[in-house]
């Protein structure tokens, strides 16, 4: 693709910009290349507005812009490159001949954003399409942001979806507690999630296990009356590899029936585990503590990962871009600033919108039970 990428300065004698402003161009027309799309030109105008520039957004006019009219009033850099469905996108800022501050930048932009033009992958881990409209069905329960962490139930379910997981671990343990066990809470819930109020509450011999190397130091009174219960929030395939542990130190361990565990933030940890493990890059679309958004800050930190949080559009620079696979994180109410990051990207090269999903289906009865079909 950087073939293809041609930058140049060309020229206006029809496009009047006033000192201090500049003119980003949501298209215009090459002089040999033809129309040109710029879905990156709301980016540009906000890094032209954070710099105290005026930024008027809209198209160049249909003249065909020329090279070597050193008397022209507005000179316009410009960077374009060919798709691979045809036609070509780019990026074009116009100024006043004579601003030498308003140049400056154009150029400086011009160069900054050309340098980072590339095909790239962006791998996404939300319930709604940058792109277009939300799919039918989403892989784990949508994590629309909130300003309250009231919008998330222990288990990282959002409160608007029903979810009796904590409710369940809990009834469960009162039965195992009132029965004299010696009751162990296996995994920890994901990092920022409410406390579990029935286990603050509880009496009784309690302890919590959240890794194999604790279980496997685990001190048990009397191995045939232990107990587990799973921490609504805790991560199954954790939870799984603790429970491995303990049942082969004590064979008649008892517990919570699988079937009233939650598999959201399994769901979660999986599907964010893949992006990033592919990305050299994570975007954080706008300002939020969901658990979709925790999971994947701290997976980023584990694997240092480099993180950019793009509270704003002007937040989102070169640096952020350079690189051939991104994932891009929605922490926004309504997506529209999600929105707006594909566009630019889109804008910044060739770019594939992927999505990845997991989700995980309890069966109530043994497959094994179901008829089979005949056919």
């Amino acid at each position: 693709m950087n073939r293809s990428v041609l930058a140049e300065v060309l020229h206006s004698t029809s496009l009047h910009i006033t000192a201090g402003s500049l003119t980003v161009a949501t298209s215009w027309r090459h002089p040999t290349r033809g129309p040109v799309d710029c879905p990156a030109h709301r980016l540009v105008a906000a890094h032209a507005r954070q710099s105290g520039l005026a930024a008027d957004s809209r198209p160049l006019p249909d003249e065909e812009l020329r090279d070597g009219l050193t008397t022209a009033p507005t000179t316009v850099f410009t960077v374009s490159y060919e798709r691979l469905e045809g036609g070509h996108r780019g990026l074009a800022l116009a100024a006043r001949s004579d601003d030498a501050p308003a140049l400056c930048f154009a150029r400086r932009q011009i160069e900054s954003w050309r340098a980072v033009l590339r095909t790239r992958r962006v791998l996404y881990v939300a319930a709604q399409d940058p792109l277009g409209p939300r799919p039918s069905s989403a892989s784990v329960p949508p994590q629309a942001p909130g300003g309250s962490r009231d919008r998330w139930r222990i288990c990282g379910c959002p409160t608007a979806v029903a979810c009796p997981s904590a409710e369940n671990a809990e009834r469960t343990l009162h039965r195992f507690l009132e029965r004299g066990d010696e009751v162990v809470v296996v995994g920890t819930p994901v990092a920022g999630s409410p406390a579990w109020a029935g286990g603050r509450a509880l009496q009784g011999d309690l302890r919590a296990v959240s890794t194999p190397r604790q279980a496997e130091t685990l001190a048990v009174a009397d191995p045939d009356r232990l107990a587990f219960v799973v921490a609504p929030g805790a991560v199954v395939s954790e939870v799984a590899d603790i429970l491995r542990v303990l049942r082969r130190r004590h064979p008649r361990l008892r517990g919570q029936h699988p079937r009233e565990w939650c598999y959201t933030m399994d769901d979660l940890h999986t599907a964010v585990a893949a992006a990033l493990a592919q990305s050299d890059r994570l975007l954080v679309v706008g300002r939020d503590t969901s658990p979709v958004t925790r999971t994947a800050l701290n997976q980023a930190a584990r694997a240092a990962l480099r993180v950019r949080a793009v509270t704003t559009l002007d937040r989102l620079r070169p640096d952020d871009v350079d690189a051939a696979t991104i994932t891009v994180l929605d922490a926004t109410v309504d997506g529209r600033a999600l929105r707006e990051v594909g566009r630019a990207l889109d804008g910044l090269g060739p770019a594939s919108h992927v999505w990845r999903q997991v989700h995980s289906v309890k069966e109530t009865s043994h497959p094994a039970s179901q008829p089979l079909s005949s056919g």
